[in-house]
C-alpha cells in the first residue's frame, strides 16, 4: 500500500462525517475497504463480514485522526463537530468492562486510542480550544483504560507487540497530561525497555517475523521519541538504539520498488514513510538513503516540528555493502546495489516466530529491475472459519520445497501452530562479484524414511541466481518445488523450462527432468483483498541423496549437467555430487555441489581439468572459487 494523499485524507474524512467507514491507511494492521455505514447511532461493537478484526480497527480510532487532519487543512467544522459526536458517543456506550464490549476492550486497542485519541486532540488543538468539560470526559475515559493498561500485564504482552502498543500508549497519556511523575510513565518505560530487548533480536527484526507487526511496533516507539523530543525531553539511549536497529532491518528488506516482503503476516507496504521518521529522528544519512528525499506528506503529521526543518540538512549516504545478512532472524537479502532498478532476493530461514508466521522455511522472493517475480503470497484474512487462511499460510503459497506430499509445518485454524520445523543454522559469503546462502530444516525426520532438506543459493551479480535443492535421505522420495508468481507475472512452459513474463522476462531451466506444472491461485497483498496469480509447481522422484538445480536468469541460456571425478579420476555417483555447466552470452560458468561428507582417501574432485577440495564451488570462465568447504 502507498502513502495516503492529501485527496483521499479529505475523501476519507468525508464518509466518516457520514458515519461510514473504511480503514485505507498504509499502516492498518488490517486493511478493510469495503464501506460500512450506520444509518443511525454507531454500534462500537458490530462485526461484519463475520470477521472479529473490524471491530478491533474500528475500536482504534484512527480515523478520527483524519477528521483532524482534514479539519486543520479546509478548516471545514464538520471535521470536528463529528468527532466530538463520535468520541461522545463511543465514550457513553462502551463500558470497557462489559461482556458485550470485549471486542472494543483488549489492551492493544487501549494502547492505540490512548495514541490516537491524543494525537487527534493535538492536531485539532492547533487551531480549536475544546471546553473544560469536554476535555475531563475525555481525561476520565483515558485515565480509566490506562488503569486498567498498568494493571493488565503479564508474560504475553511482555513479548507480544501487544504489550509494546500499551506501554506506548500510557507513555503518551503521561506526557499529554503532563503526568511523567507518575506510574502512568515511569512503569510503561520501564517495561519497554525491557521489551525493546527482547522482543527486538540483535539483527533488528521483531521476533514475531512479520514486517507488518514489525512496523506497528517501531510506529509506536517512533511517537514515544517524537514525545520525549516535543515536550523537551532527552529520548533515552535504548529508544534510539531500538530504532536504529529496526530502521536499519527495513533498510535491508526493502525492495528495489520500496515495499516490504509479505512475510508472514504482512501486506505489500511502501517503507519509505517509516524509515524517512527514523532517519529524521536520529539524524541518520544511511537510513535517509532509503526513505524520502523529502519529508513525505504521511511524516509530517508525525514528527517534531525540529525534526522536520533538519531532514534537508542531513547528508545522504548509501550503505557500502548491498547484501546483508541479519543473521538471528534467518533473514538474508541479495542485491546488486540500492537503485530503483537493482536486482533484489531475500532468503528467508528462521525461526517461525508467532501466530503471525508462516510455513516459508527456505523461501525466497525474487525482484529483477524494480519488478517482482517470485513472492510470498500474504495473509488475507484472519477469519477462524476461512480456508484461505491456512491456504495462504501452508508451505505451497511460498517458494519452497517439500517431501512426499507433506507439509514440514502445519497450522489449524487462523492462529494454530500444530508443528512448525526447526530450521537449522545458516551460512552465507557475501562479496562484491557474487553472495551465496544456504539454510535447512527439520521438518521430514518423522517420516519413515527421514529427510533433511536443505537449499543453497548462488548470485553471480548482477542477473544469474542458481538454486540448489538438497535432500539428504537413504530412501526413494518425492519432491516437489513452488515458485509462487506476481499477479502481473505470467508463465509458459517450453521443455524443460519456464519463461516468466512481465514488464521484463526472466528464464528458468533445470538440471534435470522434472515434471512441470502451472496452477492458477490467489494471491493477497493487501488485508481482505485476493488477486489472481500463477503457480509454478515441480515434482521429482528419485531414491538416496539428491540434488535439483534450477538457474533463473533474464538472458537465454544453455544449462546441462557434466561429469564429476575424484582426484584419481573415477566417476562419481550423482548422490554424491552434481555439477551443471551454463553457457550464458560469452561466459561459461560451471556449479558443484557436493551432498555428503568424504570418508574414504579420495578427498579431492575434479571438474573441467581442476583438482580441488570442497563441497559447494564454481568455475567461471574456467576460475575456481569455493563457497563452502
Amino acid at each position: 500500500m502507498a502513502d495516503m494523499t492529501k485527496e483521499t485524507l479529505i475523501e476519507t474524512a468525508d464518509m466518516i462525517c457520514c458515519n461510514t467507514f473504511i480503514f485505507n491507511h498504509k499502516w492498518d494492521m488490517e486493511v478493510c475497504k469495503t464501506p460500512v455505514t450506520f444509518d443511525n447511532d454507531i454500534k462500537w461493537n458490530h462485526i461484519p463480514f463475520d470477521d472479529p478484526e473490524w471491530t478491533f480497527m474500528m475500536n482504534r480510532h484512527k480515523f478520527w485522526t483524519f477528521l483532524a487532519k482534514a479539519y486543520y487543512l479546509t478548516k471545514d467544522k464538520k471535521y470536528l463537530d463529528t468527532f466530538i459526536k463520535q468520541i461522545n458517543s463511543w465514550i457513553d456506550s462502551v463500558d470497557i468492562f462489559s461482556e458485550e464490549y470485549k471486542g472494543c476492550s483488549r489492551t492493544i486497542e487501549m494502547g492505540l486510542r490512548c495514541i490516537n485519541w491524543i494525537k487527534t486532540l493535538e492536531i485539532f488543538e492547533k487551531d480549536y480550544t475544546f471546553d473544560k468539560e469536554f476535555k475531563t470526559k475525555i481525561f476520565k475515559s483515558l485515565k480509566q483504560q490506562c488503569d486498567v493498561l498498568l494493571e493488565v500485564y503479564d508474560d504475553f504482552r511482555i513479548l507480544s507487540n501487544w504489550g509494546v502498543l500499551q506501554n506506548c500508549g500510557l507513555i503518551t497519556f503521561a506526557f499529554y497530561y503532563h503526568l511523567t511523575d507518575t506510574d502512568y510513565f515511569s512503569i510503561p518505560l520501564k517495561r519497554l525497555k525491557h521489551q525493546c530487548a527482547i522482543q527486538i533480536l540483535p539483527d533488528g527484526v521483531h521476533w514475531e517475523q512479520s514486517p507488518m507487526y514489525q512496523n506497528e511496533v517501531l510506529n509506536c516507539i517512533l511517537e514515544v521519541a517524537i514525545n520525549f523530543k516535543k515536550y523537551k525531553f532527552s529520548i533515552p539511549p535504548f529508544l534510539k538504539r531500538t530504532i536504529s536497529k529496526i530502521g536499519y532491518s527495513n533498510m535491508a528488506m526493502k525492495k528495489p520498488n520500496h515495499t516490504q516482503p509479505m512475510q508472514g503476516d504482512s501486506d505489500y507496504t511502501d517503507l519509505r514513510d517509516i524509515i524517512t521518521r527514523c532517519a529524521a529522528i536520529l539524524k541518520d544519512g544511511t537510513l535517509k538513503s532509503a526513505g524520502y528525499s523529502e519529508i513525505d506528506f504521511e511524516s509530517i503529521w508525525e514528527l517534531d516540528e525540529e525534526s522536520i526543518k533538519n531532514y534537508p540538512n542531513i547528508p545522504t549516504n548509501y550503505p557500502k555493502y548491498p547484501s546483508m545478512a541479519l543473521e538471528e532472524s534467518g533473514n538474508f537479502f541479495l542485491r546488486n546495489s540500492f537503485h530503483k532498478d537493482g536486482n533484489y532476493l531475500w532468503f528467508s530461514c528462521g525461526a517461525i516466530g508467532s501466530g503471525h508466521g508462516h510455513a516459508n522455511l527456505l523461501h525466497f522472493d525474487l525482484n529483477y529491475q524494480g519488478e517482482d517475480f517470485l513472492i510470498d503470497s500474504g495473509r488475507y484474512t484472519y477469519v477462524e472459519e476461512n480456508p484461505v487462511r491456512v491456504e495462504l499460510k501452508n508451505c505451497y503459497a511460498h517458494n519452497t520445497t517439500i517431501v512426499d506430499d507433506e507439509m514440514f509445518s502445519k497450522f489449524k485454524g487462523a492462529w494454530g501452530i500444530v508443528e512448525a520445523a526447526l530450521p537449522l543454522n545458516n551460512y552465507y559469503k557475501f562479496n562484491k562479484n557474487f553472495d551465496y546462502v544456504e539454510g535447512a530444516h527439520l521438518g521430514y525426520l518423522n517420516l519413515p524414511n527421514p529427510v533433511i532438506p536443505m537449499r543453497k543459493i548462488f548470485y553471480l551479480k548482477p542477473e544469474l541466481w542458481i538454486i540448489v535443492d538438497q535432500f539428504n535421505t537413504s530412501g526413494e522420495h518425492k519432491y516437489s518445488q513452488f515458485f509462487n508468481l506476481d499477479d502481473k507475472i505470467t508463465p509458459t512452459i517450453e521443455n524443460n523450462s519456464v519463461t516468466l513474463q512481465g514488464k521484463n522476462t526472466l528464464f528458468m531451466k533445470w538440471s534435470d527432468k522434472l515434471d512441470i506444472d502451472i496452477k492458477d491461485i490467489q494471491i493477497s497483498k493487501e488485508y481482505n483483498k485476493l488477486q489472481p496469480s500463477k503457480r509454478i509447481t515441480t515434482n521429482f522422484l528419485n531414491s538416496g541423496a539428491t540434488t535439483i538445480m534450477t538457474v533463473i536468469s533474464p538472458k537465454d541460456f544453455k544449462i546441462e549437467k557434466i561429469e564429476v571425478r575424484r582426484g584419481n579420476n573415477d566417476l562419481v555417483n550423482e548422490n554424491e555430487a552434481k555439477a551443471i555447466k551454463i553457457s550464458l552470452d560469452n561466459d561459461e560458468i560451471i556449479f558443484f555441489n557436493s551432498t555428503k561428507e568424504i570418508n574414504n582417501q579420495k578427498k579431492t574432485y575434479k571438474l573441467n581439468d581442476t583438482l580441488f577440495y570442497g563441497k559447494t564451488a564454481f568455475f567461471l570462465n574456467g576460475k575456481l572459487r569455493v563457497l563452502k568447504y
